[in-house]
């Protein structure tokens, strides 16, 4: 008995023809093809570029199928209207998209990558003076034991997830501009060491740079405190850096603990102060800003306070039971005493040592009997000792910025500080990979010499929805318009994320025209609010969402309103 032929179904469309029209924009699908010829001789059906934007869909598409089930999540998405060809969810298959993850990799994932973002930023003007760089672990489920020469390799190491049990990759990330783009991404092995990592990766990116005819001219590296070796900085001359000096040098420590009253600082706005000064370490001159930052300092309020308890407590059994414990010498006694005070940091100790008499016989003693010296016990007694605990806590809340550029006109104290600062959009990138509405970091390829590819597909989803988010962000501003946020408030910089949340409702009606044998198709659900944005995002996801091109942005009320309100309009 045959099946019975459906001739009214529904696909998904959602948010996804917004990840659509920015790939679009991007020109990502040229720039891949450009690179990855298709050999239709070897029965290639779709393209290099559409294979890569079918798996950043998927990437973005907030429930991330595994490779292998690619295919799943296409079954009920309007393929034509996201990737402009004509294709079934079954074309997009695992053995596909691995060929796709293999020429990648024969490219080099690193190579390829960069010369597609450094397209993409030069053509949308999105190249910054400074480039954010940090690493972070990616998880990996399976053993990996029969790929000793894989590149990635997987293994274990340092988690910074917190899965010591699995093997892990290490993703090397540089981000460029006020859009955050990552412009560099390497996949290194799962044990690789932050400390010599980053500096291959700064010579690297300056060798890249040299090959590129509209690179910018001077580089300025922002990095964290693993990058702080002074002999290795020397082979970076040539290069500028903002990085953080590790507490662990000598010179750190006594800056940190210069007490206040003897530090000349320059006040900066959201509650910080510096001091710079110039100094020479391994053959660099440098200059070295001492940051304090208000909000910090009372943060770690609590933290020293706790700390200082922890050692009360901590060294009040060490005492208690030292003073049961019995001395055959006054000496012993005094250096076991002295051993604690030396490691007392908020508190100060009071002892003394006391002689252990004793009768020699049984019984009551003799008259004239003396008693005998059988050994010495402690007595011991902790205090706190204000003056110490005041300059903790006059010393919280500090850390030691780093640059080589000792120009104070090219750099001032304030770039110094707000260019590291801004290191955390790096680390915002690396929750993108890790947060579970995206599932990004869950790699189960069993081909690790194809991990090294994914994770570029991976950062080209972060290409895509940094940019995708700072362009909306812009036009909001420039339009002067506005989007609700999630308590219904008026915004013009909503999260990309929130945008989606909001685009999910629009789906597909598909009709069967059995005269003319195709399916006709009309999108539904979309109403005003989805048109405003769809507006924003231009003609691409107009076109997608079945807006008409030139119709202009709806007019609508921009007070704060219920949530629910906003949605309906």
């Amino acid at each position: 008995m045959e099946e019975e032929f459906e001739a009214i179904k529904t696909e998904h469309l959602g948010h996804l023809g917004l990840v659509s029209s920015t790939i679009k924009e991007l020109g990502l699908v040229e720039k891949m093809n450009h690179r990855l010829p298709l050999d239709k001789s070897k029965g290639g059906k779709i393209s290099h570029g559409h294979r890569a934007a079918s798996m950043i869909l998927n990437g973005l598409g907030y429930i991330n199928r595994t490779l292998y089930l690619s295919s799943h999540f296409f079954e009920d998405k309007p393929l034509d209207l996201l990737l402009g060809i004509d294709i079934t969810a079954d074309d997009i298959n695992d053995d596909m998209l691995g060929r796709h993850l293999d020429e990648i990799a024969s490219y080099g994932t690193t190579k390829l990558f960069s010369e597609i973002v450094f397209e993409i930023c030069l053509e949308q003007n999105l190249l910054g003076k400074s480039y954010h760089l940090d690493t972070t672990t990616l998880t990996l489920y399976g053993d990996y034991e029969n790929y000793p020469e894989a590149s990635p390799l997987p293994s274990l190491g340092y988690s910074k997830d917190h899965r010591p049990d699995l093997k892990q990759v290490t993703l090397s990330l540089t981000q460029v501009g006020e859009a955050h783009i990552p412009m560099w991404m390497e996949a290194l092995d799962g044990n690789a060491s932050d400390k010599k990592t980053f500096q291959e990766t700064v010579k690297l990116i300056e060798k890249f740079h040299e090959q590129l005819k509209d690179a910018p001219d001077h580089l300025l590296f922002v990095v964290d405190a693993m990058f702080y070796t002074p002999d290795k900085l020397a082979e970076l001359s040539r290069v500028k850096w903002v990085t953080r000096v590790p507490a662990t040098y000598q010179e750190a420590k006594q800056l940190l603990g210069t007490p206040t009253k003897n530090v000349e600082w320059q006040s900066l706005k959201k509650g910080y102060e510096v001091s710079a000064i110039q100094i020479e370490l391994s053959g660099i001159k440098q200059r070295w800003l001492l940051v304090q930052s208000q909000q910090a300092k009372k943060r770690e309020l609590k933290t020293f306070y706790k700390r200082v308890n922890k050692e009360f407590e901590k060294q009040q059994k060490v005492l208690w039971h030292l003073s049961n414990q019995p001395f055959a010498c006054e000496a012993d006694a005094l250096k076991a005493l002295q051993t604690i005070e030396r490691k007392l940091s908020y508190h100060s100790m009071h002892y003394e040592v006391i002689p252990v008499m004793r009768y020699s016989g049984k019984g009551r003693p003799k008259k004239d009997e003396r008693p005998e010296c059988i050994g010495y016990e402690c007595r011991a007694y902790l205090a706190s000792d204000l003056e110490r605990i005041n300059h903790g806590i006059d010393c919280l809340g500090r850390f030691i910025l780093a640059t080589n550029e000792l120009d104070e006109r090219l750099m001032s104290d304030e770039d110094i500080l707000f260019e590291y600062k801004a290191q955390t959009h790096v680390e915002a990138g690396f929750r993108f990979f890790k947060q579970d509405r995206f599932e990004l970091n869950h790699i189960f390829l069993k081909n690790p010499n194809r991990i090294g590819a994914l994770m570029m597909i991976m950062t080209l989803c972060l290409v895509v929805y940094n940019f995708a988010q700072y362009r909306f962000r812009q036009m909001l501003e420039d339009k002067n318009t506005v989007i609700p946020n999630q308590l219904g408030k008026p915004v013009k910089n909503p999260t990309l994320r929130w945008i989606f949340q909001l685009m999910s409702s629009i789906s597909v009606l598909c009709v069967w025209d059995g005269n003319q044998q195709i399916w006709i198709k009309k999108v539904c659900n979309v109403k005003k609010l989805h048109k405003v944005i769809a507006f924003h995002f231009g003609g691409d996801a107009k076109r997608i969402y079945g807006i008409p091109i030139h119709e202009p942005l709806p007019l609508y009320d921009k007070n704060q309103k219920p949530l629910l309100e906003w949605c309906g309009m």
